[in-house]
């Protein structure tokens, strides 16, 4: 894909978490959509308008296309379960160490809820350049969060003598994917304690100086 085409689709994807129209439709619309996933449904654009008792018109009015529908429903899952507080307090944490145990804390929530529609969004980039932008932007801020957590534990003298910045910050990315998530709870039947509890002791293990 080629820079310029990129920047079209990022813009185009900001401008889907515009909230548009009736606040309280299209929460309903959103709702909707959030409840045909868990069912296992399609969430087409048919699909919701029918859950939610409104026009197809109706829902593309407030969330645009089905990438806009689904970037839109990821925003409103984070909002819905706490999500967007909670990454402020891993932030937030009186240390590094605190701030890691914190961030697998909000994923075992967070991906219990939201993984279904990942998954949808995931599929959908490797042929929407839409969905692809906003997939990328969701990718970057865990990217840039990881590395955050990564520069602090090194400030304050945690990290582990065998890491640099960089390998480290790569490693808590990788840790903490949807992948990981899909890998160890719905293939292998963890339970989302136990996916907060062993990566945490795992991520520690490899990167805390002394753990």
């Amino acid at each position: 894909m080629s820079t310029k085409s990129t920047d079209e689709s990022s813009r185009r994807v900001t401008a889907t978490r515009g909230d548009y129209g009736d606040p309280a439709t299209r929460a309903r619309i959103l709702e909707a959509a959030w409840r045909l996933v868990e069912e296992g449904a399609e969430a087409s654009m048919g699909a919701v308008a029918r859950r939610a008792g409104v026009s197809r018109q109706a829902v593309y009015l407030h969330v645009g296309d089905r990438t806009g529908l689904l970037v839109a429903l990821v925003d409103h899952m984070d909002r819905s379960l706490g999500l967007e507080e909670r990454g402020r307090e891993v932030f937030a944490a009186p240390s590094a160490v605190d701030g890691i145990e914190r961030l697998l804390g909000m994923l075992a929530v967070a991906h219990e809820g939201i993984a279904p529609v990942a998954r949808i969004l995931e599929a959908a980039r490797r042929t929407d350049p839409d969905a692809e932008a906003a997939w990328a932007d969701r990718m970057g801020r865990r990217r840039a969060g990881s590395r955050h957590l990564v520069e602090r534990l090194a400030a304050e003298g945690g990290l582990a003598a065998d890491w640099d910045v960089e390998s480290a910050a790569a490693l808590l990315y990788a840790f903490t994917l949807p992948a990981m998530w899909d890998a160890l709870v719905v293939e292998q039947g963890w339970t989302a304690e136990q996916y907060r509890d062993r990566l945490t002791a795992a991520l520690k293990s490899a990167l805390v100086r002394g753990a």
